[in-house]
This record gives C-alpha cells, sequence and structure tokens, in this order.
C-alpha cells in the first residue's frame, strides 16, 4: 500500500454453528515409475570435515572461503576454520551477549575476499545488559535494562587466517530487548552486484501465545511478548446463520507510511465461526 490508511472496512459474518466438510479422493491407480534420480547423490559428494561440540560447539552458520576452507561460527562468540583437509583450528573468540538465541549468529564472505580479506559477522555485543531473564511483566523502568542491539560488523581475517578484532568496522546495530527467548536470525549473503544483505529475526516470544501471533499489548507486559501495534479493532456480532453477513468498520491509529505488511488477528467466543467475505481500505476522502 503506497497510500496513508485512515479507515479499514470488513464484511464479516459470524455464527454459532458447526462446520463441516465434504472431501473427495482420487482412487485411480497408476502404474509405478522408477523415482527420479537423487541429484545430490549423483553430482555432490558429502564429506564430513568437522563433528561434535569440540570441534563445533553450539554451531549456528557456516561459509565458504577461496581456499575451500569453511569458517563456521558457534554462539558462543568463537569463529573455527576448518581447512580442505579437515583439519579445525578457533580463529578468534568474539565477546557476546548469549542469553537464549542470542550471541554469534551470521557469517558473511566478502566477493573481494581475495584481496581485501573482508568477513561479516552479525552478534549481539555484551553492553551492560543484566544477566539471567528480562520480566515478563512490570514497567518501562523494568524493561529498558534489557534494550540492546545485534550489530552487523565488518572484520579483517589476518594472512594467518585468525580474526583481528581491532579491525572492527561497524555497519548496523539492529535494535533488540534482551532477556526473553526471541527469533533473531541473522544470515548474510552477497548478490552478485557486491550488495550485503542481512536477515534477522522478528524478535518476538510466540511461546505465551501458543503459537499464535504474539500481540499482547498490555501496558505492564514486556514487549516480547507483543509481535507489533495493533492499529485497530472490531467486535463482530454473532449474524445467526452462515452466508449471513454484516459490514463493520474501525479507525486505523498509528497508520505506517510507505509499503507495509499488515494482518488480521481474529478471537472469539465459544464454539463460534467467523467467515470474511472481503475487507478494503479507504483514505476516508
Amino acid at each position: 500500500m503506497h497510500r496513508k490508511l485512515h479507515q479499514a472496512t470488513a464484511a464479516l459474518a459470524g455464527s454459532p454453528l458447526a462446520a463441516t466438510g465434504v472431501l473427495a479422493f482420487d482412487t485411480a491407480t497408476t502404474s509405478a515409475q522408477e523415482p527420479p534420480p537423487d541429484v545430490a547423490q549423483t553430482q555432490f559428494q558429502q564429506v564430513t570435515l568437522v563433528k561434535g561440540e569440540a570441534e563445533m560447539g553450539e554451531p549456528m552458520t557456516l561459509a565458504v572461503l577461496p581456499d575451500r576452507s569453511v569458517p563456521h561460527i558457534s554462539r558462543d562468540g568463537t569463529l573455527r576454520r576448518t581447512d580442505a583437509n579437515g583439519s579445525t583450528s578457533v580463529a578468534g573468540q568474539l565477546p557476546v551477549y548469549g542469553h537464549d538465541e542470542e550471541g554469534l549468529r551470521g557469517i558473511g564472505v566478502d566477493p573481494g575476499f581475495e584481496s581485501n580479506r573482508f568477513i561479516c559477522l552479525y552478534y549481539a555485543p555484551p553492553l551492560d545488559t543484566p544477566g539471567g531473564d528480562a520480566p515478563a511483566d512490570g514497567s518501562a523502568a523494568d524493561f529498558a535494562p534489557f534494550d540492546g542491539v545485534n550489530r552487523l560488523s565488518r572484520f579483517t581475517l589476518s594472512d594467518d587466517n585468525t580474526l583481528d578484532l581491532d579491525s572492527e568496522t561497524e555497519i548496523l546495530d539492529v535494535a533488540a530487548s534482551r532477556g526473553q527467548c526471541r527469533h533473531v536470525g541473522g544470515d548474510i549473503d552477497f548478490d552478485a552486484e557486491g550488495n550485503l544483505y542481512l536477515s534477522t529475526g522478528d524478535d518476538p516470544n510466540p511461546f505465551a501465545s501458543d503459537g499464535f501471533t504474539p500481540i499482547d499489548e498490555r501496558p505492564d507486559r514486556n514487549s516480547a511478548f507483543d509481535g507489533g501495534p495493533a492499529l485497530g479493532a472490531v467486535d463482530v456480532p454473532a449474524t445467526g446463520g452462515w452466508d449471513q453477513y454484516v459490514d463493520v468498520s474501525t479507525t486505523l491509529s498509528g497508520q505506517p507510511d510507505g509499503t507495509t505488511t499488515l494482518y488480521l488477528t481474529f478471537s472469539g467466543r465459544a464454539g463460534g465461526l467467523l467467515d470474511i467475505d472481503d475487507f478494503t481500505f479507504s483514505t476516508g476522502e
């Protein structure tokens, strides 16, 4: 959507009826066919270079250098390098904050590595974050000490294949709330033009909502349990029938600018069913 959103209108139907479904199955038989060859088995050879905690730690991801050696990272901040013969050594140790999913999460190799020896790492710097869990409930002052960042930085891998910590160039800090288990992400990649890409997690905790959208907006609730602000809410009355609809509308607050993704979430009475015929957005003009 490229226009500011001022009002949402929905045509919704609610009914305390049970739902039934009809399934159709194709019972026709077909002659057995030989499965296609496994491309991975015919064109690639799987070779185990490292295995186990001693050589991998808590493994997150890996990259491949031009000499076919493999730098790989552990969440505790350890960067290891395994050469093409399977010999593994520690290339560096990055100080990290390591509660739940945070730590050293991503590694990428600069396309010009052969001349500049640059690698990128995505990690959680220690800062002054308290240890232990952040409170699930409290005030803004209770949550503030757990405000942190996940950092994307560029480093130089020295000629002896060790990480030069003093070479760090900070590229991007991604705001993150700490002390609760959240989705962190951290995959790094470069395209053919040399542009750098970073994937980040959505940062909420889905467990208190039993895997459903975390949108707990209570003012005394940790933001870990709120995946995004609610722009509006509306009650949908029971219509008395599955094919009977009622129009309901609500005004949106805090309208986003530019292009964004909006989600509709629903909670209803026991035994009720909800069917949406359509919904539209209007500027109110």
